[in-house]
């Protein structure tokens, strides 16, 4: 992976972060967008996702800021309350400053501190830094160039929108955004010319689209991992349909709705009772069956988790894999989401097999014993 060329200190300490928390075997997102009221506000510089055990899950965000005055304390703060907004598991400030207050303050904080030393412990090292991998810039600059040539801004779009999901009611939330954009996506690969830049960056982002869905069925499948297999099933499914595991309550919103109709709209009663039966009927028609047997029998506990990495990784590979060459696990996955989306297998894979390669391996390993992981607090 080449660090960014622009110069800018703060991007090359964001790139160098991602690494390290890749190759101690998390789920990383760079560049994750915060909004408000429809507007930006501010970026996550990391987003990390983590599956200590066969049940539990951790999401924790990352502020990195490279500064001749880091002004660490105020980020400490900052970031300190920025993790309880999107109500995260824990979060890092990694800063060049060195000083031994910080992580004092720190602890008090319940925020774990990169500082200086740490810092300049990874960037010496010379097993971290990933020789294949596109930078965030190089990526980002892929996308605007394809949607420049077809004068929209509909991949950036999908791209922003995406990364969003994951800070916006993640798991539920998250895993319905994700397919309608894997959907979009896929359908873009298929009917971009075949083996052209913008089937390229279409089908990159297919595979980073379908890593989010995966993440997301890993997060919602944790919750109900101690269910018989029937019942994980449905609750797959209902989370699919419905946004909610529980189908009572992911029907609240339709049930507020209808009431407001009884209450409010002429002949109330009966344009309730039609408006709720074509809600259900609509719902039913959403193929959440496919994905959700496809997951309680084809995967384990850990596969999930294992897919989302890979697909990343092949997302941002300097030399993109073609769907046909992909390992048989993201291979099925893919094809499965394909089938749920109504998309022709053989479309997508003969949209980009120009300089097909065989798959880099993906190291998942620990770093050995990194300043970040024994000295945390």
């Amino acid at each position: 992976m080449a660090l960014p060329v622009r110069g800018d200190k703060g991007l090359q300490l964001e790139e160098l972060l991602r690494a390290y928390f890749l190759r101690a075997g998390f789920f990383v997102v760079r560049g994750v967008p915060f909004q408000h009221g429809g507007e930006d506000l501010t970026d996550i510089d990391l987003w990390l996702y983590e599956r200590p055990t066969g049940s539990s899950r951790r999401r924790q965000i990352v502020d990195a800021k490279s500064k001749t005055k880091p002004k660490a304390v105020e980020r400490l703060l900052w970031t300190k309350g920025l993790a309880q907004l999107l109500d995260v598991d824990g979060a890092y400030v990694a800063t060049t400053d060195s000083r031994p207050m910080l992580r004092e303050i720190s602890r008090k904080l319940g925020i774990s501190v990169l500082d200086g030393a740490d810092i300049r412990r990874i960037k010496d090292s010379t097993k971290v830094i990933y020789a294949n991998r596109l930078t965030e810039e190089e990526f980002v600059q892929l996308i605007n160039s394809t949607d420049r040539s077809r004068r929209n801004k509909d991949l950036q779009l999908q791209y922003h929108d995406i990364k969003h999901s994951l800070i916006d009611n993640f798991g539920e939330g998250t895993i319905n955004r994700a397919l309608e954009a894997f959907a979009f996506l896929a359908g873009a690969t298929v009917t971009s010319h075949p083996n052209t830049p913008a089937a390229e960056i279409a089908l990159r982002l297919s595979y980073l689209g379908a890593a989010i869905v995966a993440i997301s069925l890993d997060y919602i499948g944790s919750e109900v991992s101690f269910r018989a297999s029937e019942e994980r099933h449905v609750a797959l499914e209902n989370a699919i349909r419905y946004g909610n595991i529980d189908e009572a309550a992911g029907l609240s919103r339709m049930r507020l709705a209808t009431a407001l109709v009884r209450k409010y709209v002429p002949s109330g009663e009966a344009s309730a009772r039609t408006l709720e039966f074509a809600i259900k009927q609509d719902l039913k028609k959403i193929p959440a069956e496919i994905i959700a047997e496809f997951v309680v029998k084809n995967t384990k506990p850990e596969d999930l988790f294992q897919i989302a990495k890979r697909l990343e990784h092949l997302a941002m590979s300097q030399s993109i894999s073609p769907f046909d060459i992909l390992s048989g696990e993201d291979k099925a996955f893919v094809a499965m989401l394909l089938d749920y989306s109504g998309i022709d297998r053989n479309r997508f894979a003969n949209s980009y097999v120009a300089g097909a390669k065989t798959p880099v391996e993906i190291s998942s390993g620990n770093v050995k014993d990194g300043p970040l992981f024994s000295q945390k607090g």
